[in-house]
């Protein structure tokens, strides 16, 4: 059976996501956001693990959200793993929450939002953070977006030629300014392209394949926003080979999960801790 009709039988390949979210956001009904329905949820589209920050570390008090992430990636380990959310506007919690965060087992990267945050990739208040990053090769989940002067393409090659250490993952593959996104993607060897939003957009998948590889990208899908069997019926009914759908739903994500898992256990990271 092809890999199309194992997912329209409910069967095939696992899925990981890499760009989740955790808990209510005010205003928006969301009935997955509750941990026991959100992994009842990833049961149901055959996701296998997902890696979130939750909405209050994003919107509200990052301390108090990283600590919400913490405590669901030890509810479900190896199901749910957790990025560190960095608010650049409290300078002086950036590096304690790192030291606090990224020696703790499945948390695997680090979170930031130029848009919401208002500051720009490049703003010396991010420096902790990419140099720690950097150094300890590090994935990197940035909100992207087609020509944002916090995020769009301009200010994200600015970080990856500072940074080529750093597994910089493009949420929402610098959404619309699919030329820049795809472009940072072949040039830079740890840039990828993150699907949130952008599985959508009709060729897209195929121009990302042909162009920066199917290695270089990332399935995603902001769950609980957005139901991740919709991102996954794009990425199968894409015009692009078994393989390509297999590297993009899966082996992609758990290629640098393990990465950061190994680089978790280095003495480079543990000497960090507090």
């Amino acid at each position: 059976m092809s890999l199309r009709g194992e997912f329209l039988a409910g069967e095939g390949c696992p899925i990981i996501d890499t760009h989740g979210h955790l808990g209510p956001f005010y205003g928006i009904y969301m009935p997955e956001a509750p941990l026991e329905k959100m992994t009842g949820g990833m049961n149901r589209c055959g996701v296998e693990s997902i890696v979130l920050s939750p909405h209050t570390a994003l919107q509200g008090d990052t301390r108090e959200g990283n600590k919400e992430m913490l405590a669901a990636v030890r509810a479900y380990p190896g199901r749910i793993y957790g990025y560190c959310t960095v608010n650049p506007n409290f300078p002086d919690a950036v590096e304690p929450e790192l030291d606090a965060y990224l020696p703790e087992e499945n948390v695997v990267g680090v979170k930031i939002h130029p848009v919401t945050h208002e500051c720009a990739v490049t703003d010396a208040r991010y420096q902790p953070m990419w140099e720690r990053a950097n150094a300890d090769r590090l994935m990197v989940l940035s909100h992207t977006w087609g020509g944002d002067s916090n995020c769009g393409c301009g200010p994200v090659r600015a970080v990856a030629e500072r940074y080529p250490d750093v597994r910089l993952l493009l949420g929402h593959s610098c959404y619309g300014d699919w030329d820049g996104a795809i472009a940072l993607a072949s040039e830079f060897p740890n840039v990828y392209l993150e699907l949130t939003a952008a599985y959508h957009a009709y060729g897209l998948l195929e121009r990302m394949c042909a162009e920066a590889g199917s290695n270089k990208v990332l399935f995603g899908t902001d769950y609980p926003w957005f139901d991740p069997m919709v991102a996954a019926g794009c990425v199968v009914f894409a015009h692009i080979g078994e393989d390509d759908m297999r590297n993009i739903l899966y082996d992609n994500a758990r290629a640098l999960l393990d990465e950061q898992l190994r680089v978790a256990d280095s003495p480079t990271v543990s000497e960090h801790a507090p």
